[in-house]
């Protein structure tokens, strides 16, 4: 509640008396969760003590010979051990060498818990790195979006190896909205760390330095409205001046962080699936930004997202702090955490509940492309399976597109392309008017591809 009433505080939408209005609600609710604790707290103290009274009273236990105990150092040290033990072991057996150990997974949970202080802290971060930031531009910014498994990892990798552009990386966790305080904070005990396959299990290494999806976290800090149980409902180019503000200098942080003495000439690069539900949005605060969506064949698209949804079904299972990691980074796509955007309404309508179907996964695609289709203006589409055909001449587009001529680095990574694997998929439980629908929307998006 203190939190949520220093975000109203600051928001500058707000008038005065709106914000007396929030304040006072706030203030009651903050009251109301102070009788609660401090009752709480008593009947913590009150419930065991009269259980022990009662046994002294009929002659089962002493009163003295308990509070005795208790309050003994041996039994403190004991008790402190003991249950330390209870809550770190229990998680170490599912933990793997390359997750997290318990005093990471205890940072991240503490910058889970303070994203409201955090943007508050922000302001402070402006103001130190004013002079810094303000040789960095926001204006010109790449954004790759689309459902996982269609290529926007790949994408992002080919772009970072263009050189120029600055993006998010693993070394920004677990403390995103405040990349330059932490990055000066945490620079002290940073370590190279090895390449490892990521939990997708898909053959893509990473490393701390490694790109990643994390600016979720300032969409999330900011509209929470948007964040259903069971949904994500998408934006309708609303509006947000202390968002906009903050997201602008964000990006100006992370440009400054990888740019380093390059930091003017160099543009932001977002890789955020999410973003689909909010191209329009997109293009009006960024007129000149450059938006790439790429797709696959349907069918082996669908395959592969219910592939992962099953593979992080299993992982959350196994390790609830990887849902829990996954959730607060704003990554909804897969496992417990399943979020679809409710695109068009399809979510309520949908023919097929089943999300570890491969139907389910087909009219999901179906719901997101039909919207992209039709907020196409300012979009530009990207094959994957006509990259891995030809990645030498679908690189080469792609360079063009963002004005980089340095086409070198690019070599290699064509080299590593190859066409997805041919597999059978069996379609025979997807309804014949979804399947009918596959067909002409993947035709329309070769059609509008840049390659």
């Amino acid at each position: 509640m203190a939190q949520q009433s220093l975000g109203v505080i600051r928001n500058t939408a707000l008038s005065d008396d709106s914000k007396e209005l929030a304040l006072r609600e706030f203030s009651l609710k903050l009251f109301k969760s102070f009788i609660v604790i401090m009752l709480g707290g008593a009947g913590a103290f009150l419930i065991p003590t009269g259980l022990v009274w009662l046994g002294d009273k009929f002659g089962w236990i002493s009163l003295s010979s308990v509070l005795n105990v208790t309050i003994s150092p041996q039994f403190l040290m004991t008790s402190a051990v003991v249950a330390t033990m209870a809550l770190i072991f229990p998680r170490r057996k599912k933990v793997k060498p390359k997750d997290y150990s318990a005093l990471d997974r205890t940072l991240h949970q503490i910058a889970f818990k303070t994203t409201a202080a955090q943007v508050a802290l922000a302001d402070l971060e402006d103001r130190l790195y004013e002079k810094q930031l303000a040789k960095c531009k926001a204006d010109q910014p790449v954004f790759i979006s689309a459902l996982p498994r269609a290529g926007t990892t790949l994408l992002l990798e080919s772009c970072v190896k263009l050189g120029g552009f600055a993006s998010h990386c693993y070394r920004d966790m677990p403390f995103v909205l405040i990349p330059c305080l932490w990055s000066r904070f945490s620079s002290r005990f940073q370590q190279s760390g090895r390449l490892r396959e990521r939990a997708h299990g898909d053959g893509m290494l990473i490393n701390y330095d490694s790109p990643e999806a994390l600016e979720e976290v300032i969409w999330k800090s900011f509209w929470r409205k948007h964040y259903q149980n069971d949904r994500i409902i998408p934006w309708q180019n609303e509006k947000n001046e202390e968002f906009t503000d903050f997201y602008r200098s964000h990006m100006k942080k992370i440009i400054l962080l990888r740019g380093g003495q390059n930091a003017s000439g160099t543009r932001y690069l977002s890789k955020n699936n999410l973003n689909i539900a909010r191209t329009r949005m997109l293009r009006r605060l960024f007129p000149q930004a450059v938006i790439i969506v790429p797709f696959r064949q349907p069918l082996h698209h669908a395959s592969s997202l219910l592939q992962q949804h099953l593979n992080f079904l299993r992982i959350h299972q196994e390790d609830p702090f990887a849902s829990e990691y996954m959730r607060a980074i704003g990554h909804y796509d897969f496992g417990n955490n399943l979020c679809p955007v409710d695109f068009g309404g399809w979510f309520d309508r949908r023919q097929c509940q089943d999300t570890q179907t491969l139907a389910f996964w087909v009219e999901y695609w179906v719901a997101a492309y039909k919207h992209l289709l039709a907020e196409s203006e300012g979009l530009y589409f990207f094959s994957y399976e006509g990259l891995c055909a030809d990645p030498n001449t679908g690189l080469k587009r792609l360079a063009e597109l963002l004005g980089n001529s340095n086409t070198a680095d690019l070599k290699t990574t064509a080299a590593e392309l190859h066409a997805p694997r041919a597999r059978e998929i069996d379609d025979s439980s997807i309804p014949p008017s979804i399947l009918e629908q596959t067909h002409g929307i993947y035709h329309s998006l070769r059609e509008k591809a840049l390659h």
